[in-house]
């Protein structure tokens, strides 16, 4: 007799009530089978609007609820403490977001129903599609998780965290070691002096299964509950300086080669972000601030350094020959209009003092002779 799977849907939760509830009722409603049970882990460490009460009385009948449910001061460890959450009994993760949705009740069975037909000792992550980017089509496409990565992108296939189903085995390891630094006791001002990765989760996923399948299924079985990042999720986003931490996105890649994890090289659609490229979207970031400050910082001159060390990773050398012409010729403009700008600020700063020398008096208002005497 074939053995009963064991499902759980792990979710860190932080000061989202009301979004946690939706997703909540949405994992009550899975229709359920003979084949597997399923847990729902939820983690909650420093919520202050009710989660925790309410956490204290939740449970269902079908779903079997596992609570880690305990106040800590630093934040940045729900992740960690989720995975240490999930029973030992648990075949499959489900990874999903707080203010996220199962868009079916047949969600989990259809997870299910792929795991029967593909499951087997070498496939241990698989992703589903976000349901608004999903063409419904059900085709799935398997591969080594770093072949996949440069087929559809590293990104697009580790980053959101809601369209992730990992082996147990695989999970907690990836979970545990990509949070590792946060768990050092760092502030939200600490993680860009620190270099945390704003996807420290997918470079773990990428290192533990790095010798595993990865299945990519088009399904639309999960969905963000906005349409739009909303202004509070934005608020957080610059509270932790997410945006400028996608810059250490390249220092996972680039660690995993000097630590000899990663032996193959990347095509450029591995670097991709949604509609455009990560380097895109570092340089947009760059750009953005020199055209607003004329001056780049220090750790914006890193920056620059981190972009151009994405080449190293490519693997055709004519991939790597365009990306450095684009890359010279971006950098000479931002060189260019530093120094010049710096240039015309001097100059500027010239002419005011010489406008002050300029307009100064250097006669009194009485009215002088030629030898200088005033007029009696």
């Amino acid at each position: 007799m074939k053995k009963k799977l064991n499902i759980a849907i792990a979710i860190p939760t932080y000061n989202r009530l009301d979004k946690l509830k939706v997703a909540i009722e949405k994992i009550k409603t899975q229709e359920l089978d003979d084949r597997f049970n399923l847990t729902c882990v939820i983690s909650n460490i420093a919520s202050q609007d009710g989660t925790s009460e309410f956490l204290e009385n939740l449970k269902d009948a079908d779903v079997k609820f596992v609570i880690w449910n305990k106040p800590e001061e630093n934040i940045f460890v729900n992740w960690r403490r989720c995975a240490e959450a999930i029973p030992l009994e648990i075949d499959w993760v489900w990874f999903h977001g707080d203010d996220d949705y199962l868009t079916t009740p047949q969600a989990v069975k259809g997870l299910v129903d792929i795991i029967d037909q593909q499951g087997d000792e070498k496939l241990a992550l698989i992703h589903i599609c976000q349901a608004r980017r999903s063409q419904k089509t059900g085709k799935m496409i398997r591969g080594n998780t770093f072949d996949l990565c440069n087929e559809i992108g590293y990104h697009e296939l580790l980053g959101w965290m809601s369209s992730i189903v990992v082996r147990r085995d695989k999970f907690v390891p990836a979970i545990m070691r990509s949070t590792e630094p946060l768990a050092q006791g760092l502030k939200a001002d600490d993680l860009l002096e620190n270099k945390v990765s704003a996807y420290r989760h997918s470079a773990g996923f990428l290192e533990e299964c790095i010798a595993d399948d990865a299945l990519f299924v088009d399904a639309p079985w999960v969905e963000p509950q906005d349409a739009a990042q909303t202004e509070e999720s934005m608020k957080r986003w610059q509270e932790s300086h997410e945006g400028e931490r996608y810059f250490y996105v390249v220092d996972d890649i680039l660690s995993m080669y000097e630590r000899g994890l990663l032996q193959k090289k990347c095509r450029p659609m591995f670097f991709r972000y949604l509609t455009f490229s990560f380097w895109d979207r570092y340089a947009a970031f760059l750009l953005a601030s020199i055209i607003q400050t004329a001056k780049l910082t220090d750790r914006q001159r890193e920056h620059w350094l981190r972009l151009r060390k994405m080449a190293d990773c490519f693997l055709l050398e004519r991939d790597k020959k365009v990306f450095l012409q684009w890359y010279f010729s971006i950098t000479s403009q931002v060189t260019h209009y530093e120094k010049i700008h710096a240039e015309v600020t001097q100059l500027r700063d010239n002419l005011i003092e010489q406008y002050k020398f300029t307009n100064s008096a250097v006669y009194p208002f009485e009215v002088l002779t030629a030898d200088g005497n005033l007029l009696r």
